[in-house]
């Protein structure tokens, strides 16, 4: 018993230690990171090799620094988030009404695998590009199938262009100059540049389709590295590049490279910019700019040496680049002064504050604190040993809360674009990390931003996560919050609309959070709404309304003999909010689909999502999965327990707020053979060139689309009108989860 007590005040010393030492081999104050996160160039390539090499020692003594890393883009009022837009005009010869991709900040196109202008039909379909004209659907079919270079991930469609981006690898020493000619011509070797570090390449291709059954060519741009995002802005594309970078001793780092029609660019070190602080791995986040309507036009590049792009966001006017990680200054004075030396007799606290202010290395000044800790520790009675533990976990005690929102930072850098130019403007700092694309916004002149600082405890008596919203003003300076929301939670959806934010965390019910922002230095909560389950994605029905897309949830009890803090998800939730007395939102209506295990496209792409108001009509990929109950004794399921897959395709629900949700059929592609022998042969684990992954319209046809098919059914009664063969390709498989 004695020693497990000495063991357990020895580990209380060693925590404490460990989050001093990764802290004081640096700067302890905010605004000394704010001024290391100037934005800076290179003078040289030897400073750029130096700068690595000097960083990659500081990062191993376990500094996280912040850098310039995850994108992200302005946001919508409620005016533009108009989720699947509505066409205003017909198309030539082409539906009267037809949808569009399901975006988030209206006049700002985000890249998908199938784009519509309501006469034809572009996807892309293994490693070719496939051309449908599809309306009228009775007479729908394949009109062109164009060879793609690479391994094709998305693109945009605007007039007579389209645009694909596609990854590309490098297995030769084989010039860059080589990329265009291979391109037009028939070699099906991979262009390379001839460094290790540059194995990945990114195609922008750029195809005049104004004879859609013969797609041309007419400009190919490759980057070095992976691509990541991109967004449209009337004629110009703005896609982002991320490549790896490291410091080797035997292999000095390579410049980031682009190429044009055989043109190869070298970025120089003088026109890389960095951020002057430590970070575990670096990338070139380059920021290519280009027109898609006018060829000669030559494109415009920004390259940044920074963190790996995360997310992005992308406005009219601004890009928000945020990069999240995790800095100890704050933990090295506020851990020792506020838990351990106030419990320390006063000797052995100065003689620890004399370490910490001496120039000993940070190795030494971490052996010698954990050496008096010890050394104290040791020197108790039982009872002693048992009273000073009890004080430190009294103190720490909401401390960690305290502790999270200023170890775990986000940096949240602003690019300004018009018109294919890029320019840099300015930085800012927020507690937390970012959820994804819809926990950022911006709104007259105001950047808005909802994170979690801390982690999600599964059992009581565990740290506590917290979840916030900042409002920065146009110099991303803090001008307002909401802080310390949901404690133990995390945040799993938020929209922002206009002067309001809603905001769903988790972790037993999901409260649904009305944040008022009209004021934006004092935003606060105007009420909140506990249900069980909760939303991944939240997308706009009307002022008053709100749509939650997730799962279904029944609260865990116990685990493992401990009381359970967490709850089990179950089957696929939609839900719509009235929120029309913000103080008091209500969930009117729901509707369930399956047992633990069912899963939609949906819940990880918005772009999967496809709603409009004016029919009435959602439609949800699902993957379905039921229990058989017969496998359970007693006649009660337990909550963990997993449905068998059964079946693929998509819900289709007309919706409004006076009935609610109401299932108007189901729309699969497994009925071939081969879709039939895939579903037997599932299990729990199924992929298939036939799940349905998006749908459209089109006047009122609606159309599904799988990796191998269109499908096209009547929106009234789903009926099936026709349905289109697609291409095989193995680039689904690699790329796209099949």
């Amino acid at each position: 018993m004695m020693e497990k007590k000495i063991v357990s005040a020895t580990l209380l010393a060693i925590f404490v230690v460990a989050m001093v030492s990764a802290a004081l081999f640096f700067a302890t104050t905010e605004s000394d990171l704010a001024e290391s996160n100037q934005l800076k160039k290179f003078s040289s390539y030897d400073e750029l090799k130096d700068f690595l090499k000097t960083n990659r020692e500081r990062v191993s003594y376990g500094y996280g620094g912040f850098g310039f890393g995850r994108i992200v883009t302005k946001a919508q009022t409620f005016a533009t988030a108009t989720g699947a837009l509505e066409s205003t005009s017909a198309a030539p010869s082409g539906s009267e009404d037809y949808s569009a991709t399901n975006i988030q900040v209206a006049g700002v196109d985000e890249a998908d695998i199938v784009k519509n202008d309501g006469k034809y039909i572009y996807a892309i379909a293994g490693n070719k590009l496939v051309i449908v004209d599809a309306y009228p659907a009775e007479n729908a079919k394949v009109i062109s199938e164009t060879a793609l270079k690479g391994y094709p991930t998305e693109i945009f469609v605007n007039n007579d262009k389209l645009v694909v981006f596609a990854q590309d690898y490098s297995y030769s020493t084989q010039p860059l100059e080589k990329t265009f000619e291979e391109t037009k011509g028939v070699s099906t070797a991979s262009p390379t540049i001839a460094r290790p570090y540059s194995g990945t390449l990114t195609r922008i291709d750029v195809y005049d389709i104004s004879s859609r059954e013969s797609p041309v060519l007419a400009r190919s741009i490759v980057v070095s590295g992976n691509y990541f995002d991109s967004r449209m802005i009337e004629d110009y594309v703005y896609a982002v590049v991320n490549q790896p970078v490291y410091y080797d001793e035997l292999q000095p780092p390579p410049f980031p490279e682009i190429a044009e029609n055989g043109a190869v660019k070298k970025i120089a070190a003088q026109d890389i910019y960095y951020f002057d602080v430590p970070d575990y791995s670096y990338n070139y986040v380059n920021i290519i700019a280009v027109n898609t309507q006018t060829d000669e036009e030559e494109y415009n590049s920004k390259t940044f040496l920074a963190g790996s792009t995360q997310n992005m966001y992308v406005s009219l006017g601004n890009i928000y680049v945020t990069y999240t990680g995790r800095n100890n200054f704050y933990a090295t004075d506020s851990i020792i002064d506020q838990v351990v030396v106030p419990i320390l007799p006063g000797a052995v606290g100065a003689k620890i504050g004399e370490i910490r202010k001496s120039a000993l290395d940070v190795s030494e000044k971490m052996r010698q604190i954990s050496e008096e800790l010890n050394s104290y520790t040791s020197s108790l009675s039982q009872e002693e040993r048992d009273e000073f533990e009890k004080k430190a976990q009294q103190r720490m005690i909401g401390f960690e809360e305290k502790l999270a929102k200023e170890t775990e930072k986000t940096v949240v850098h602003k690019i300004a674009i018009s018109d294919g130019a890029i320019d840099y403007k300015g930085q800012g700092l927020v507690p937390g990390h970012v959820l994804n694309q819809f926990s950022m916004d911006e709104h007259k002149g105001y950047f808005r931003i909802a994170t979690t600082t801390g982690e999600v405890s599964r059992f009581e008596g565990g740290a506590k996560s917290q979840n916030h919203i900042y409002v920065l003003d146009e110099s991303l300076k803090v001008v307002g919050s909401v802080e310390d929301l949901a404690p133990g939670e995390k945040i799993y959806s938020a929209r922002f609309m206009g002067d309001r934010a809603y905001m769903v965390t988790f972790k037993k019910v999901d409260p649904l959070f009305v944040i008022d922002l009209s004021e934006p230095t004092n935003p606060k909560v105007l009420g909140k709404l506990k249900i069980p389950g909760y939303s991944d994605y939240l997308h706009p029905y009307d002022e008053n309304h709100i749509i939650g897309l997730g799962k279904e949830a029944a609260e865990a009890e116990t685990e493992g003999g401990r009381e359970a803090n967490f709850a089990w998800y179950q089957g696929i939730k939609i839900a719509l909010f009235d929120v029309s007395d913000p103080e008091n939102p209500r969930e009117v209506s729901k509707y369930n689909i399956g047992d633990r295990g069912t899963d939609s496209y949906a819940l990880q792409d918005h772009k999967a999502f496809l709603f409009s108001r004016q029919k009435n009509l959602l439609v949800i990929p699902i993957q379905l999965a039921e229990i058989d109950e017969s496998r359970y004794s007693g006649g009660k399921l337990p909550p963990n327990a997993y449905g068998d897959f059964v079946w693929q395709g998509a819900y289709v629900l007309s919706l409004d707020t006076e009935n609610g949700f109401k299932l108007k059929g189901r729309v699969t592609h497994l009925d071939t053979e081969e879709g039939e022998q895939k579903l037997l042969k599932s299990g729990y684990y199924f992929r298939s060139e036939y799940d349905v992954k998006r749908s459209l319209y089109m006047d009122d046809v609606l159309y599904t689309l799988s990796d191998r098919m269109i499908k096209m059914n009547k929106l009234e009664d789903l009926e099936e009108v026709n349905r289109v063969r697609l291409p095989n390709g193995e680039n689904q498989k690699r790329f796209r989860g099949v």
